[in-house]
């Protein structure tokens, strides 16, 4: 499968690549791929150099369309919040000509979250040029904390806070300690983050985010997913899990993924007992300091939360891009897909959410149910 010759190459494709998609690796590639439905057929954009080096990869995935038609998404597509490929600089414009070429092949091609920069410098053009039809939007952007030079992380913290907040983070600091043995967990080999994958079941139980289902392991398959994902990028420095407890009682995990030089902060979860003492923060301010450290930028990746914002040294909209083949079908198919997106930020409005809709008791025991 190609995906095991992109194996074979990855680590020196990384070595020379100016843009690398941390969710493209070839772990989470395989182990996403084991979980679709059988029929649906991988399209993978591949460029190499003439000595046969590869130089970039874009994978899709086919899926059936509108009208008895074909769409291509992205590989991973509900679950990495980035979709651009993995590639060298110089093939970045081949390979969108090549992605442009798939359209009267495919009713649409879908590119989710894509970053300003990689947007305005190789696709906004393309799009301009108006050959297609298509559905633009931007409703997201990726928050980063880089390092400031001559700034101490310390310093970075107390500017980004401000008084009133520094003095209520410290108070939440001491109260916590006081209410047990305070232990930080950082997990970075296979075995340790193997060994720590039950403690994150935990947490999720009694998370928000859960209740809200809006967790990591919500939607059915994922605990499994994850559990076979985790240590295999860890054994490879690709991830970095992180827990926080109160003597032997996990309160907050995070998981970063890990890239040359960056950080993405692919989860953070906390448990909703113990929210007053600000655990998540706590377990992210510990994980922005180790990065300012590495020298590494803390990507938030795209999500609209104002914390993000407020810890950011800078940010960048992404962009969102339905690429469709002019033809009547096409043009139907673009009205569809804007009634639906109309749709879903409707329901998204209106939705009081599950946590509203069903007690908190009733959703812990269904979920220690699963755990069991």
């Amino acid at each position: 499968m190609v995906i095991d010759s992109i194996a074979e190459e990855y680590d020196a494709l990384v070595d020379r690549a100016d843009w690398i998609n941390p969710y493209f690796s070839p772990e989470w590639m395989r182990s996403w791929w084991k979980r679709q439905k059988q029929g649906r057929a991988p399209l993978v954009l591949l460029a190499y150099s003439e000595q046969g080096k590869l130089l970039g990869y874009w994978p899709f995935v086919e899926r059936p369309g509108l009208l008895g038609s074909k769409g291509l998404w992205p590989f991973i597509y509900d679950e990495a919040n980035y979709h651009f490929p993995t590639c060298t600089q110089d093939v970045v414009s081949p390979m969108i000509n090549a992605l442009e070429g798939l359209i009267s092949s495919f009713l649409f091609v879908w590119l989710p979250q894509i970053p300003q920069t990689f947007w305005n410098a190789y696709l906004r053009e393309s799009v301009e040029k108006r050959k297609h039809l298509t559905i633009t939007r931007c409703a997201r952007s990726s928050c980063l904390v880089e390092q400031v030079k001559g700034q101490s992380f310390e310093e970075f913290w107390e500017d980004k806070m401000g008084p009133k907040s520094r003095k209520s983070f410290r108070y939440d600091e001491r109260s916590l300690a006081e209410q047990g043995k305070i232990s930080w967990q950082t997990c970075h080999t296979l075995e340790e983050v193997r060994l720590a994958m039950p403690t994150t079941c935990l947490v999720e139980v009694a998370s928000s985010k859960t209740l809200e289902n809006a967790g990591l392991y919500s939607i059915r398959g994922k605990r499994g997913f994850f559990f076979e994902l985790l240590p295999e990028l860890a054994q490879l420095s690709r991830a970095r899990l992180s827990v926080l407890r109160v003597d032997d009682q996990p309160i907050a995990w995070q998981l970063e993924l890990l890239a040359p030089g960056r950080s993405y902060l692919h989860h953070l979860a906390y448990d909703e007992e113990w929210k007053k003492y600000s655990p998540g923060k706590q377990l992210l301010k510990r994980s922005m300091a180790c990065c300012w450290e590495e020298g590494r930028v803390f990507d938030f990746l795209p999500a609209p939360f104002a914390y993000k914002e407020r810890y950011a040294t800078s940010s960048e909209p992404a962009y969102e891009l339905h690429w469709i083949h002019r033809s009547l079908r096409g043009r139907i198919a673009r009205c569809l897909i804007r009634w639906n997106m109309k749709i879903r930020q409707k329901m998204r409005d209106r939705s009081p959410g599950l946590a509203a809709a069903v007690g908190r008791e009733e959703v812990s025991k269904a979920n220690m149910k699963n755990l069991e």
